[in-house]
């Protein structure tokens, strides 16, 4: 298992150079089926745009079952989670045009 921690992004990630950043952070780990912990930390709030970018993203390349076995956010608030939540669908949304 892999623990990446976003504390060095924060407290707030809005950018898409972050974004980009943080999404090849995190596929860079997914070998196989290798389990990765984003240790969310001390961010306080997320773009969501740029959950899309990251987490939306994986979503859509993993498939849902794989990335709730391979993915695993710590730390986040329900604030987060709900930001996080809205990446993925409108990523799914988008996917769907």
């Amino acid at each position: 298992m892999t623990v990446i921690n976003l504390n060095k992004f924060g407290p707030i990630i809005s950018s898409k150079s972050v974004g980009d950043e943080i999404y090849n952070l995190i596929k860079g780990k997914l070998n196989g089926k290798e389990i990765v912990t984003v240790q969310i930390g001390d961010i306080k709030s997320m773009a969501t745009f740029c959950a899309k970018q990251i987490f939306g993203r994986l979503y859509i390349e993993l498939g849902s079952n794989s990335f709730f076995e391979q993915i695993f956010i710590q730390g986040a608030d329900a604030d987060l989670k709900t930001i996080i939540q809205i990446g993925i669908q409108h990523a799914l949304e988008e996917r769907k045009r």
